[in-house]
């Protein structure tokens, strides 16, 4: 499919402007010879796959991969939850998603994260009127089946999260040759509803494995399920919807059981070689750390564990396109640069903090190695989720140097803390300041100089993957089913799994385990990888807002909104119900 035609259908496939916001503005100009229309847009069955290519597209950005790292959606996902925010320091810490008194139905976040989803929508829309055409040869219709699946897959995912964030939603679904501008709200349970037939459609045609890494096999599918029943059991109040989710999680759980040793590129005692005059054995490491490091993503590097993963380009190939990926530490990285020492610790002769001097052994393109980042973060994990959920030191999601770091190496030669390891207690204890100084995990900043090159000049382009979903997330969806389900003693024991591997010397017992127990626990496995926002929507709102009541960095940590929450669902954009003049939107309530 050319470029053209691909713009044009694109234009027509969407609810209000939603995709017309994704359209260049150079086909604006252009005047197309020819008119593309729902009965000539598609001529072959590589055309067909284009668009389902897209919704891996919009995905692989959606999971926090973008060649524009600065309108990612990766950080709405969570910002202004309990576990994320925008720095207290940014913009004179005024403008924090848990300030609520920010947020409107003309926000651009909203409104960014709707259009988002309609888009995949639109391109899985596009991929199944495709694959109706009877002019299309397939030379493999086991090919086509997949394709289905797939697109099937993406409008159930994209459904469910805009019930989850918003509620009842339209439901478009087919190709429409014309802009629509009379659509309605299905309920919320409708709308979960059709992200589960879109998902069971998924689950039953979907291979259990994909044959290539970054496809779709069926425990993605069944992991959504699981997810979408237990949204709906909130919803309806139907316990049968939680017997589902069980039986779904375990289904992804039997096709992806939990890595509980070591494996892959850091874990072979034998292996001698080296990158950058580092060993690639890395004897501290440990098998939390392992499914991180660059090379241990997919199933080919014997990971069971992974269900669905978005591969980034290779060094290779970056280098071919003379491109990089501004990914994570683009957002996460410290800005250590800002920070003093506090007065005691400050020497005659040194400069005013560890960091405001750099001697040139760590002036290099792996001085990220050291510090956890470029230094210009847009985020940052709240008070809780850096610090205060860290309850066993057991943990190895938590062992410094291994998958976290929360001391860096003074960088100053002429300071005696030189090339020791500053702890935060050594530095101005100005919150302002101490608000730049945040733990590192190793899933989103490798934490040695092993995953670095030469080429990394811009301390910001680790080539690594991410995942979408991992099973250790499954499990604690299988634990909040059997919760809601009244059968606390399954939900305990599936907690404990996740957390046996993490060689957790503090177990849960029932008589101390509840919902938020649950929520703790997806923060130690899940920081970072998880869509917050829509794990807390789709709880009761009770429960969510005490969670950022709580925990909220601009509530919690520095007390910049004091008010209640005043409403349980994101608003519609406003843009969206003033474009639909045929029928009328509704807005959410607390919105009006």
């Amino acid at each position: 499919m050319s470029m053209k035609t691909f713009k044009y259908i694109l234009t027509v496939a969407a609810i209000g402007l939603s995709i017309l916001c994704s359209c260049d503005d150079k086909f604006l100009e252009e005047h197309p010879k020819s008119l593309y229309t729902i009965e000539n847009a598609f001529e072959k069955s590589s055309q067909v796959e284009d668009q389902l290519t897209m919704c891996y597209i919009r995905l692989y950005n959606w999971f926090g991969k973008t060649m524009d790292p600065w309108v990612s959606t990766y950080e709405y996902k969570s910002f202004g939850t309990d576990v994320l925010d925008v720095p207290y320091w940014r913009h004179d810490g005024a403008s924090g998603y848990s300030n609520f008194g920010t947020w409107s139905t003309t926000s651009s976040h909203v409104e960014l994260m709707w259009n988002e989803l309609y888009q995949v929508i639109s391109y899985a829309n596009l991929t199944l009127h495709g694959c109706e055409q009877e002019n299309i040869t397939w030379a493999d219709e086991n090919l086509k089946k997949n394709i289905i699946a797939e697109a099937n897959f993406f409008r159930g995912f994209a459904y469910l999260h805009l019930a989850e964030a918003w509620g009842g939603v339209p439901i478009v679904d087919k190709f429409e040759e014309n802009v629509q501008y009379g659509y309605t709200r299905a309920t919320r349970e409708q709308t979960y509803q059709f992200a589960i037939d879109n998902l069971v459609k998924a689950y039953e045609n979907l291979p259990d494995y994909p044959e290539k890494d970054g496809r779709l096999g069926k425990g993605a599918p069944a992991h959504l399920l699981a997810e979408a029943y237990l949204a709906l059991g909130v919803e309806t109040k139907d316990n049968s919807n939680y017997t589902k989710a069980i039986n779904y999680a375990q289904s992804a759980i039997a096709l992806h059981p939990l890595m509980t040793s070591r494996f892959g590129v850091r874990a072979n005692p034998n292996d001698k070689s080296e990158n950058r005059n580092t060993p690639t054995y890395l004897p501290d490491g440990n098998v939390y750390a392992d499914l991180f490091f660059a090379g241990n993503y997919d199933r080919s590097s014997g990971n069971t564990e992974a269900i669905w993963v978005f591969q980034s380009p290779t060094y290779e190939q970056l280098d071919e396109t003379g491109g990089q990926i501004g990914s994570e530490p683009f957002f996460f990285s410290l800005v250590t640069r800002d920070l003093n020492w506090a007065a005691e610790y400050v020497e005659s002769g040194a400069a005013a903090g560890p960091w405001k001097a750099i001697a040139p052994e760590y002036n290099t393109a792996t001085f990220p190695a050291y510090l956890g980042g470029f230094g210009i973060a847009e985020a940052k994990a709240t008070n809780y989720a850096s610090y205060n959920v860290w309850t066993d030191p057991a943990d190895l999601r938590y062992q410094e140097d291994v998958t976290v770091r929360t001391t860096f190496v003074c960088t100053d030669p002429n300071h005696s803390m030189f090339r020791k390891k500053v702890p935060i207690f050594m530095l101005d204890q100005n919150p302002t300041n101490l608000s730049k100084f945040t733990p590192i995990f190793v899933k989103i900043i490798p934490l040695d100089e092993w995953a670095y090159r030469d080429t990394d000049t811009s301390h910001q382009s680790y080539s690594h993957d991410n995942y979408a979903i991992r099973s250790a997330e499954t499990y604690l969806l299988l634990a909040e089913a059997y919760l809601r389900n009244n059968q606390k003693d399954l939900a305990v024991d599936a907690v404990n799994t996740v957390r046996r591997r993490a060689h957790c010397t503090e177990m849960y017992s029932a008589d101390k385990f509840d919902i938020n127990s649950i929520l703790d626990e997806r923060i130690r496995e899940c920081l970072y990888e998880e869509g917050r926002w829509f794990t807390l929507l789709r709880m009761e709102p009770d429960v969510w807002k005490q969670r950022i009541y709580d925990h909220g960095m601009f509530i919690a940590d520095y007390s910049r909104y004091t008010l209640p929450i005043e409403w349980n669902l994101w608003p519609i954009p406003q843009s969206i119900i003033d474009l639909n003049v045929d029928a009328e939107m509704t807005q959410n309530p607390g919105w009006e």
